[in-house]
């Protein structure tokens, strides 16, 4: 089924580090934003480590929102840890850090939470065989989708849940900061010795939290505040009652049961042929010959071709000719070195060395003769 998400220049997609994802989202959308789970680099940068205070850096790093906070974090990390700091590097954290998203998403995400949420609720169904597994996530998809639609439907706000208590979290942070106007309707907050520059226009803080997540952060809810307006008008519509519920309008809809399905006449699926009787290697594998071996001409398909094969006489263990046309004189081959450990006489002698003595006399004896 093709969604039509095109080149991907509008969506973000969030998942692990598995090769299979990162090429197919490479080839099928170039221009999607590709993020990474940071619980997932996380568990595997700290494997053989049980220290804590790495995973608060870590997550220091992960959520900072400027390049500024994020330089800052490293190089806390590198001087509490250099070898976790030059191991970090290499996971790549422009996919995974928040001062490295692209603006406009409204999305801050960098957990693939939903992925696991939804794993561990089909734990059940992945025991079942494979299409009762398909059909118990269709049904369970569906019941969700339905549930969802119903709790949006029921909401009175304008906003949702969630970003009513964002807009309020920052409307409490923001009453601790001081406020300096300038001309073009911009600021100058400072929030505990730190200075941010905040444009009620394009809506944009030196921050970075309100151009990325779509709601004012505390330091633009100080303006807000000041100016004696809401805060509410300063969010993103992806954050309204209405999208929420255009999410989940519609559902998957109910599948008829087997009895009930219109007979077509036409003939049945059937199941592929058994291949229990046929083993081994296939009649029309094709194996590749090697220099010495016969083409496929050749009427024998078992044995090595004569062709550039070097004879060997065994009368007179000379190459060039075989047994039956040899006139040389008959040359015994090299006795076989007997093998285990070689036995000894009652002086502590060895026999090994007494027989291959006399075999060597023998042989002696017969060439002289």
């Amino acid at each position: 089924m093709d969604l039509e998400l095109g080149d991907g220049s509008n969506f973000t997609i969030i998942s692990d580090r598995k090769k299979g994802l990162l090429k197919a989202v490479h080839l099928e959308l170039p221009n999607a934003e590709h993020r990474m789970c940071a619980r997932h680099i996380l568990g595997n940068w700290k494997r053989d480590s049980h220290d804590p205070q790495l995973e608060r850096l870590f997550w220091k790093i992960a959520r900072s929102y400027t390049l500024g906070d994020f330089r800052e974090q490293m190089n806390e990390l590198q001087r509490y840890n250099p070898v976790a700091h030059q191991n970090l590097q290499v996971t790549n954290p422009q996919t995974w850090s928040r001062a490295f998203f692209k603006v406009g998403s409204c999305c801050n995400d960098n957990l693939n939470n939903l992925n696991e949420s939804f794993n561990k609720k089909i734990r059940e169904a992945r025991r079942k065989p494979l299409l009762e597994l398909l059909e118990e996530i269709r049904r369970q998809c569906m019941v969700h989708t339905t549930k969802r639609s119903i709790i949006s439907n029921r909401l009175k706000t304008r906003f949702t849940k969630r970003a009513h208590v964002a807009i309020e979290s920052a409307i409490a942070k923001g009453q601790a900061c001081i406020r300096y106007m300038a001309t073009g309707n911009v600021f100058e907050i400072d929030d505990h010795g730190c200075y941010y520059s905040v444009d009620m226009n394009l809506k944009t803080c030196g921050c970075g939290m309100w151009q990325l997540n779509g709601i004012p952060c505390n330091h633009a809810a100080c303006v807000i505040s000041a100016k004696k307006q809401k805060a509410d008008d300063y969010v993103s519509d992806y954050y309204t009652t209405i999208r929420w519920r255009k999410t989940y309008e519609h559902s998957i809809r109910p599948v008829e049961g087997m009895k009930l399905w219109p007979t077509l006449n036409r003939l049945p699926v059937l199941p592929p042929q058994n291949r229990l009787g046929n083993r081994g290697r296939p009649s029309n594998y094709a194996r590749k010959k090697s220099a010495n071996e016969s083409s496929s001409q050749s009427t024998s398909t078992t044995r090595l071709s004569r062709d550039k094969r070097i004879m060997t006489c065994s009368n007179c263990i000379e190459e060039g000719h075989t047994k039956v046309s040899c006139s040389n004189p008959r040359v015994e081959p090299e006795p076989k070195r007997p093998r285990g450990r070689p036995r000894k006489d009652q002086g502590g002698h060895s026999l090994v060395h007494k027989e291959d003595h006399s075999l060597v006399h023998k042989l002696d004896h017969s060439l002289d003769n």
